[in-house]
């Protein structure tokens, strides 16, 4: 298993993106491992049968429904697809192919560039961070598609300060709302927090420069009401007036690992933050998924 995205299952469980096998796992609150979805197999298809005879690539981001519907980022294949409580996949967003999306796009037809996390917001709809072509988008009630930044389409940081919809937010890959309905964004492609406010002004809550964003969907929102994001080898609550360190792999050895680098990131209702380092970032010389307690106690859940 090369674990990578995460987010709280509703049995008290763990979901998992295995990016190495292209499947979706469950840790059960047993410690068994369960396949939710894929083959094993890369590729696309599936719809309208069992998740577990569904062919994924290449897994982003995840998220799920007040229903218990699981949501993510099937990147390699340019769509975001759902898994509902009953075990059945469909296609949410993306006709499978790269491009740009044109507000009011049937979400089905629309073509997405490399969606990479998928967040819920206060309104109750997904959002969706395109990685590739630097769109932040809204998928609507009516199944159309809403751009809600990433006009100027541009590499790098564009716009800060002005409206979200005509600045770019260069490869986002994590999102998360805070309470206040601010919209938290990192991306691997970029070294700053950015954040669309409440008015829809594209922000940089913690400057430019020497935000170092980790995994796709890397951001989570806590109890508290914060956003909770991977830095590094760190764990930070981030707030609009700053950030705060939770918890530093750096001067740990977790069971025999040495250089911890998380890739996902997901919290419990009770303030348990869970993350996975995969084994193959260079860093770390094993692979685990770890749980760190409210009081900042580590214990090991997996590793190889």
């Amino acid at each position: 298993m090369r674990p990578d995205a995460l987010a709280p299952a509703p049995s008290g469980g763990l979901y998992i993106a295995d990016t190495g096998r292209d499947q979706i796992l469950e840790r059960l609150p047993s410690g068994r491992f369960m396949v939710v979805a894929g083959t094993g197999k890369a590729g696309f298809s599936g719809d309208g049968g069992p998740a577990s005879a569904a062919r994924l690539n290449n897994l982003g981001g995840m998220a799920v429904a007040a229903d218990g519907t699981l949501f993510f980022a099937d990147q390699g294949n340019n769509r975001v697809r759902a898994i509902s409580p009953a075990g059945r996949i469909s296609t949410v967003a993306g006709d499978g192919r790269f491009g740009w999306v044109k507000t009011g796009t049937p979400a089905l037809r629309a073509s997405i560039g490399n969606p990479a996390a998928v967040a819920f917001g206060p309104d109750g709809r997904l959002y969706i961070a395109a990685e590739g072509s630097n769109e932040i988008l809204r998928l609507n009630r009516d199944g159309t598609l809403t751009r809600i930044a990433g006009n100027e389409r541009l590499q790098g940081v564009v716009g800060v300060g002005r409206q979200a919809l005509n600045g770019s937010p260069d490869g986002p890959s994590g999102l998360a709302f805070n309470s206040d309905g601010d919209l938290f964004i990192a991306g691997q492609n970029t070294k700053t927090l950015l954040m669309i406010d409440r008015n829809g002004v594209l922000r940089a809550p913690l400057g430019k420069d020497g935000f170092y964003a980790r995994g796709t969907g890397g951001l989570v929102k806590a109890a508290d009401g914060s956003v909770i994001a991977m830095q590094t080898q760190s764990i930070l609550q981030l707030r609009t007036t700053g950030a705060k360190t939770l918890f530093s792999f750096s001067n740990h050895r977790i069971d025999g690992i040495t250089g911890f680098l998380p890739n996902g990131i997901a919290i419990s209702k009770g303030g348990t933050i869970y993350t996975d380092t995969d084994g193959a970032n260079g860093w770390a010389d094993g692979a685990a998924i770890v749980a760190v307690g409210p009081k900042g106690r580590l214990s090991v859940l997996w590793k190889r």
